[in-house]
């Protein structure tokens, strides 16, 4: 054998274990992308239910937040009506309380100078006609002896 029949069986055998390498390697990257594709269409299957479930979930809490919205306005519709009747109440009870306040001060004013006046007069006629005699005490408390 010479050397270009040596180098050429050499470069055949080469040729073959790459043509192999080659074919496996393509059989390889062939399953790879058939699974690649299986779990692309998995995913999908699985996002299209969770974006379905995701859209019920923001329209349910749509509706739920629509409800508050009610409920929040009717508060606040409360509110303000309570706002108004405290005022309008306190605007109606605030001047005739006041009023009777400053008329029951003035008659206890009054009455307090009427008392005054006859306690003046019936001393002074106690002190022109009698004395009074007063208990007698032990101490500085005000007790009767005994």
């Amino acid at each position: 054998m010479t050397i270009i029949d040596f180098a050429s069986v050499v470069v055949a055998i080469a040729v073959v274990v790459a043509a192999v390498f080659l074919i496996t390697a393509v059989n390889n990257l062939n399953n790879t992308l058939a699974k690649l594709e299986e779990t692309a269409t998995h995913l999908r299957s699985e996002g299209v239910a969770a974006f379905t479930e995701l859209r019920q979930l923001v329209a349910d809490a749509d509706a739920e937040l629509d409800k508050v919205d009610i409920v929040l306005d009717r508060a606040d519709q409360a509110t303000t009506a309570i706002s108004e009747t405290t005022r309008r109440t306190h605007e109606a009870v605030q001047d005739p309380v006041i009023r009777t306040l400053a008329v029951a001060s003035g008659t206890g004013r009054v009455a307090r100078k009427l008392l005054r006046g006859r306690k003046s007069q019936g001393n002074q006629s106690l002190q022109n006609n009698e004395t009074i005699s007063l208990p007698q005490s032990d101490d500085r408390r005000g007790r009767r002896k005994r």
